[in-house]
């Protein structure tokens, strides 16, 4: 995290005041969800811009697009190594990062074959 994104998370943590202690924060920080309420408690107090609000937001929306990213790549790698080695604990983290759905997509795209899970799961969703 930058300086400047960190400065940002910084008043917003400073913001909330009593509201909240340091390991709630990051809880709430750490999930879209918590990072809304975040902003809502410090919102409805009057205590950061309009302005800053939608800053944050943007932030946020631009740090998890970069997740989403780094999380795409390594499943595809993830991939590649479970078909290398018939490893099926590979397979596994990279359906836990990006879904079955996008695990059969990347190794169709990818030109890998089908395991016995993912023809299954083709089967049952082209009824």
């Amino acid at each position: 995290m930058s300086e400047a994104a960190f400065a940002k998370v910084h008043a917003i943590y400073m913001a909330c005041g009593d509201n909240i202690d340091k390991d709630m924060f990051c809880k709430y920080y750490m999930n879209n969800d918590g990072r809304l309420e975040l902003l809502r408690m410090v919102t409805d107090e009057k205590t950061i811009s309009d302005n800053a609000y939608d800053m944050a937001m943007k932030d946020w929306a631009k740090e998890k697009e970069l997740v989403k990213a780094r999380q795409y790549e390594l499943s595809e790698f993830l991939i590649g190594k479970a078909c290398a080695y018939s490893d099926t604990d590979f397979q596994k983290e990279a359906v836990r990062l990006i879904g079955l759905k996008e695990v059969v997509l990347m190794k169709l795209r990818m030109g890998l074959p089908l395991w016995e899970e993912e023809q299954t799961y083709i089967k049952e969703n082209l009824k």
